[in-house]
Order: C-alpha cells, then sequence, then structure tokens
C-alpha cells in the first residue's frame, strides 16, 4: 500500500508519503493553504506516488475528548478527502506530534509531524 500521512492545520498542512517501493517512509512537504490549492497539491501527490489510502492525525485532546481541531480535522475528512478523492481515511492520535521543538519559531514542522503520524499509523496497522 501506498499512503499519505497528513498534518492537518488550519493554515498548513504537512505531507509525508510510504510507499511499497521504499521500505521508509518519508516527510515530502508542507502545503501553505493561503498561497496553494490544497487540492492539487493532494491530487497530485495521489498521483504522483499511486496513493491508495490516507492517514490523517486526529487530535484528541489530552483528557481523551475532542477538541475544536479535531472537529475542524472532520470537517476536512468529510468534505473535501472522501468525496473528492474517494480514498480509505483513517484518524491516527496525533498527541503530541506538533509540539516537537524547533531552533527557530519560523521553522516549519508540519511535514515532521506529518511522517510521525504516517510512522504510528503503520506501527499500528
Amino acid at each position: 500500500m501506498n499512503i499519505l500521512g497528513l498534518d492537518y492545520g488550519e493554515r498548513y498542512i504537512g505531507c509525508a508519503v510510504s510507499t511499497v517501493k521504499s521500505n521508509t517512509p518519508f516527510a515530502l512537504k508542507i502545503i501553505d493553504t493561503k498561497v496553494s490549492d490544497v487540492d492539487v497539491n493532494i491530487q497530485k501527490i495521489i498521483d504522483d506516488y499511486k496513493i491508495t489510502s490516507i492517514a490523517i492525525g486526529y487530535p484528541i485532546g489530552l483528557n481523551n475528548h475532542e477538541t475544536r481541531m479535531s472537529k475542524l480535522v472532520d470537517e476536512f475528512i468529510n468534505n473535501t478527502l472522501e468525496p473528492k478523492f474517494n480514498l480509505k481515511v483513517s484518524r491516527v492520535d496525533e498527541r503530541m506530534t506538533s509540539t516537537i521543538i524547533t531552533g527557530s519559531n519560523k521553522d516549519r514542522i508540519d511535514d515532521i509531524s506529518a511522517l510521525q503520524i504516517l510512522e504510528t499509523y503503520l506501527a499500528n496497522v
């Protein structure tokens, strides 16, 4: 299976990929939703890597309850991913994946978070 890992955010969406040919999943890119068309970018990844399913980070609160972001991820899945790309979408508990500290506040790590989400998914399938 070729799988696309996503770390969904209101502005940035991190992307990572795992393919049958590569034994190691890898961080791919960060989509800035203010300057790029999300649908076009995701479709290109699906086509280029022959993606068969999607693993998306699901932000559950530390108290195991849905959060505001959980609802936004559900909307993204229900309004974009499932109807437009017709692929299986799996929610992956992403607690703490976006809290990686980098050397600069300007560094985006959404693609690395997507990689962690994808690795978590792969470890549990």
